[in-house]
């Protein structure tokens, strides 16, 4: 039964692919690197580095969350959304950064909506739900498909990420690519929003800045 389910998921992949999705939907880049959340016409255009386990991002994502997914709602903000998993080691798992990045990119592909992919986003770094550095337990993948259910992601995405497997995104490998660039910016943490090349704590009053 398992090996069956498995298989169909895997068709499922070869179905959706990577990079699926187009315009307001969020959808990996070509590189498979970023998540791209909201119109790319949009006035707004950041990009931003996230790390699921640090309660930085979480911080950021709670405080500022709500404006943002309205941004993206109205089509002001779009977003190169970077995830990196530097503190992966300080979860209980050893795995949750790439697990909840594989995760994110599940959901981009399968809803292909901006607006299920920020809602997403935000219930990773939720109070109730985002895992503390060094604490005894962290998020399974039955779990993270909870949290995709409640954001609107459709069954595929959900028994994907319940599944698994490294295809056709891989969680380590995406944080991976994208640590370097993070480290190459001064006084590199996160959050980190980068606009017209510019890096800005994402904690700061970056949104005042952005065309609308």
């Amino acid at each position: 039964m398992v090996v069956a389910t498995a298989l169909i998921l895997l068709a499922a992949v070869v179905m959706w692919g990577p990079g699926a999705a187009r315009a307001y939907a969020a959808d990996a880049s070509p590189t498979g690197d970023t998540l791209s959340i909201g119109d790319p016409a949009a006035p707004g255009q950041i990009d931003l580095y996230l790390d699921p386990l640090c309660p930085y991002s979480g911080k950021m994502i709670r405080d500022q969350g709500a404006e943002i997914g309205r941004r993206i709602e109205t089509g002001e903000l779009h977003i190169n959304l970077r995830l990196v998993n530097f503190l992966e080691k300080y979860s209980a798992s050893g795995t949750y950064d790439s697990r909840a990045i594989y995760a994110a990119f599940i959901v981009a592909d399968h809803s292909k909506s901006s607006d299920v992919t920020w809602q997403f986003i935000e219930q990773i770094f939720s109070a109730d739900q985002q895992p503390k550095e060094k604490g005894p337990t962290d998020l399974n993948n039955d779990q993270l498909a909870g949290l995709a259910d409640r954001a609107g992601a459709p069954p595929s995405a959900q028994d994907m990420i319940k599944l698994g497997l490294p295809v056709p995104f891989d969680g380590h490998v995406i944080a991976a690519n994208n640590l370097p660039l993070l480290r190459a910016i001064p006084n590199s943490g996160v959050p980190m929003v980068v606009i017209d090349g510019e890096s800005v704590d994402g904690n700061s009053d970056w949104l005042d800045r952005l065309p609308r």
